[in-house]
């Protein structure tokens, strides 16, 4: 009997969808009723047709050792359901030839690739297919650039704090983004709470738990049911708030009404985010936010273990990588008397995998050489914060205008009068007109800039009472040590980011370990400093701790 392998393949799953229950029938009915044995089933459930074969999630595993000698026909309903792009499709055929593979279609009984007339009509119809992707394609960029223009609501999942609303647009119904009642008053309330409140993301989302706040998924579902009869309920995940969703929704440009393309802004022709909401933050709320989620310290909730504070967690690290924990032990004098000592130690030492050479320092002693160091080389420093400069690029603007061109030209040829082809190419014109003028405007990358807030750094460090605010100070100018050996025979390596060394007068910023670190990119100048630091040691790549 021969062995089949069963492929079941959608571009879009969802609950209401019976496409893959579908095929599964048929398959399934197909292997039974036939010569053979089922090898093994495979299901690409949202995978799009034009993605290679060897590529795809659940089938590429079968197409390549030791799985690929368990079968010897492979199954599909219909033949699209293996690809819609033409040169992958021959690609395949021939895998298959050279394998001493075969396919079988259930809904074409005289396929046939061992023969050229087979071969001749089968590509006929993965040429079709081709051509219905591209123009499913194209037609979805047309709707895409249409909704983008009327500022309408495409479909998907809710950004946090809105909903949608339908309503009539050019005579048909269509939807748009509103201010939704209830998630807005938590995006507000999560916005006190971080920038005013002093409260973490963590806090913030153990309480929305507690108090049962559904996340932005289920809230969208529970809004939709209220119109739905019983039967066409679909019913909510339950899904909990933990620190990474609620941190991406609160760093997302959608709070100020921003619209959102694969989580990057949708920039008009200008080079400005389009905005096609009402905004829940104000730029200025949106940017203290951001400065306040960027250097908040969780710590403050989830704690080291056993319930110590590490007041400069993600502040102080190993010279391994590892960040540096607060250990107490309790020594006995020979008075009897007792006395808690305090110590920083790496963080491999609580692990199976120790670093080579773990390092533990005195927290007083660290304190000391901390804050004499900072203060010795920033002190005089004006503190500043990181505001965010969106950028000016032109380049899917004019391809979307280089496209509307095409459509154009198209238009033209098959326009029924004189009036039309005046007005189509008065568009026309005016298109290549605003090509000509963005092309010759220059690409502005978005950035981060410094600015100073007139606080000096000695006068803030001074009026902060423990060490928890004065670790908020480091995290938030993106200063970083890295300790090796004890706080009696040791070493702790101090990072300036290359602003703040600017500013210190250093003589050679451009030539200090990690100077090439960017401000946009604050972390990736940590782990330059880091690696050079290591290799100057002889040392080899060590443990990178992200805070992200």
């Amino acid at each position: 009997m021969k062995r089949v392998l069963a492929v079941q393949r959608i571009s879009r799953d969802t609950e209401a969808s019976s496409a893959l229950t579908r095929q599964d029938e048929a398959l399934t009915l197909a292997v039974r009723r036939g010569a053979y044995t089922e090898a093994g089933r495979v299901v690409d459930a949202t995978v799009s047709g034009a993605v290679n074969l060897d590529q795809r999630p659940s089938l590429r595993k079968w197409l390549t050792d030791p799985l690929v000698h368990e079968w010897d026909v492979l199954m599909v309903t219909e033949q699209d359901r293996i690809t819609r792009d033409d040169m992958h499709w021959w690609h395949f055929v021939d895998w298959i030839l050279k394998n001493g593979k075969d396919i079988e279609v259930l809904d074409d009984p005289m396929f046939d690739i061992h023969s050229e007339d087979g071969r001749m009509l089968a590509g006929i119809k993965a040429a079709q297919a081709a051509k219905y992707r591209r123009a499913v394609q194209a037609k979805q960029l047309d709707r895409t650039q249409f909704f983008r223009e009327n500022r309408l609501w495409n479909g998907g999942v809710w950004p946090f704090g809105y909903r949608a609303e339908v309503f009539s647009h050019l005579g048909e119904p269509r939807k748009r983004l509103v201010v939704d009642p209830c998630t807005s008053q938590l995006v507000r309330e999560a916005y006190e709470r971080v920038v005013h409140g002093q409260d973490t993301v963590y806090a913030v989302a153990r309480d929305w738990n507690a108090r049962g706040v559904p996340s932005a998924r289920d809230h969208q579902r529970r809004e939709q049911n209220k119109d739905l009869p019983q039967h066409e309920r679909r019913p909510e995940k339950g899904t909990l708030w933990t620190v990474t969703p609620l941190r991406n929704m609160l760093r997302s440009p959608a709070l100020m009404g921003v619209m959102l393309h694969r989580s990057e802004p949708v920039l008009d022709s200008d080079g400005q985010p389009v905005v096609w909401a009402d905004p829940l933050l104000t730029p200025e709320e949106f940017a203290a936010l951001q400065d306040a989620v960027i250097t908040e310290r969780s710590v403050r909730d989830t704690g080291p273990v056993k319930g110590w504070r590490t007041p400069l967690l993600g502040v102080v690290f190993c010279i391994c990588g590892r960040p540096m924990y607060v250990r107490h032990q309790k020594n006995r004098l020979a008075d009897g008397t007792a006395r808690v000592l305090t110590y920083y130690q790496c963080r491999s030492i609580s692990e199976m995998n120790r670093c080579e050479a773990p390092s533990t320092w005195r927290a007083e002693s660290l304190y000391e050489t901390v804050e004499r160091r900072f203060l010795d080389k920033a002190g005089a420093l004006t503190e500043t914060k990181r505001v965010y400069v969106p950028g000016r690029n032109h380049t899917a603007a004019i391809a979307e205008l280089r496209h509307a061109l095409v459509n154009l030209t198209a238009a033209v040829g098959q326009a029924t009068g004189p009036a039309a082809v005046e007005v189509l190419t008065r568009q026309m014109d005016e298109y290549a007109k605003t090509i000509v003028r963005l092309e010759t405007e220059p690409v502005v990358p978005a950035r981060w800039i410094e600015e100073p807030t007139g606080a000096v750094y000695r006068e803030r460090w001074s009026a902060q009472r423990d060490w928890e605010g004065r670790a908020a100070i480091l995290l938030k100018a993106g200063v970083r040590y890295f300790c090796e050996g004890t706080h009696r025979s040791g070493a702790a390596h101090m990072y300036l980011p290359l602003p703040l060394r600017r500013r210190a007068g250093d003589p050679d910023p451009s030539g200090a370990a990690g100077a090439d670190d960017g401000s946009d990119c604050p972390e990736e100048g940590f782990r330059q400093y880091f690696l050079e630091l290591r290799q100057a040691r002889g040392m080899g790549p060590g443990f990178w701790h992200s805070r992200r």
